[in-house]
């Protein structure tokens, strides 16, 4: 029993020392999309400052394709030594299980937890001419006609199609889906009236709201948005309807404690900052730290929710 108690203390004392190092040189940062895009932007906006933070560069590398599984899967089967982590969101860990029937890597199982950094506000948007201007007004038509509207989304799985297909499922709704290749052809089919509604960024939409060609009659979080006030939150009419778009910092499971906390605190100290914060909210997002507890407890609640949801709306990829 000595021995043992000896030798865990020795493991701790070695891994806490090596934690005080860390980090020694470079550290990859792996981004699951293609470069120029929202995530990539906002890694690399971050991680620019947790350089300075930290005194070591932190490199993007880029690894898109398979809604980012394939990045995912490099990571996941890193060495755990914190010199590479990834970027992952919503769709990585709580999506991707559930329509990639051979996925290379376990969400739960696979990475270490270390901060969420970004959340993308949505809003529940219809086209102008479409009649309603207030939720319940949409619900009641949707109710009246079932079957016959139709809602845009970014493609099959996509943020877009999975925060309208949970809503209309808590909702008990039923609408046509009309995938598009992205999200700029979902707005501007949307604003041009071919298709009923659709869910997307607060960001994006706002033109359309301004010009009247969109009306928003929702917004996917806690509270309304600067852009949009006095636009209610969608779960104050029906509640667990939600779906978050976030983008968080993980690392290779096995990845010492010590290395994480320190990872964690140079994020958050990065996302406190009032230029990245400003910058982020510019290009759509919103700053938000976490530790990496909460990660973990948001992570493994949405993957039992989204199980459930996609197979209510039978999304496989082959």
């Amino acid at each position: 029993m000595l021995r043992r108690l000896l030798f865990c203390l020795a493991l701790v004392a070695t891994s806490a020392a090596f934690a005080q190092d860390w980090p020694k040189k470079a550290v990859r940062v792996v981004v699951p999309n293609s470069a120029g895009s929202l995530s990539d932007l906002v890694a690399r906006l971050v991680f620019a400052r947790v350089s300075d933070l930290l005194g070591q560069q932190f490199y993007i590398d880029n690894r898109p394709g398979a809604g980012g599984s394939i990045g995912a899967e490099f990571a996941a089967k890193s060495p755990p030594d914190g010199y590479t982590i990834i970027q992952i969101s919503d769709g990585t860990v709580t999506v991707n299980p559930f329509i990639y029937p051979k996925l290379g890597y376990d969400p739960l199982r696979d990475f270490a937890p270390v901060s969420l950094v970004t959340k993308l506000t949505q809003a529940l948007y219809v086209n102008g001419s479409l009649g309603p201007k207030t939720l319940e007004e949409f619900v009641q038509m949707a109710r009246a006609n079932p079957g016959k509207l139709t809602f845009a989304s970014g493609g099959n799985g996509h943020a877009t199609h999975l925060a309208m297909g949970l809503f209309l499922w808590k909702a008990n709704l039923q609408l046509v889906h009309v995938p598009y290749k992205g999200t700029g052809p979902a707005l501007q089919a949307a604003a041009a009236g071919e298709v009923s509604a659709l869910m997307i960024a607060t960001s994006i939409a706002q033109p359309f709201v301004a010009s009247g060609k969109l009306i928003p009659l929702a917004t996917v979080g806690a509270t309304s948005p600067e852009v949009l006030p006095g636009v209610p939150p969608l779960a104050s009419r029906f509640p667990d309807s939600e779906l978050d778009s976030w983008q968080a910092v993980a690392a290779p499971a096995k990845t010492p404690p010590e290395i994480v906390r320190v990872l964690h605190d140079a994020i958050a100290k990065a996302l406190a900052s009032p230029d990245i914060r400003d910058k982020l909210k510019a290009g759509g997002t919103d700053a938000v730290a976490s530790t990496p507890e909460e990660l973990g407890e948001l992570v493994r609640e949405e993957y039992a929710r989204n199980r459930e949801l996609l197979k209510r709306l039978n999304l496989k990829v082959d």
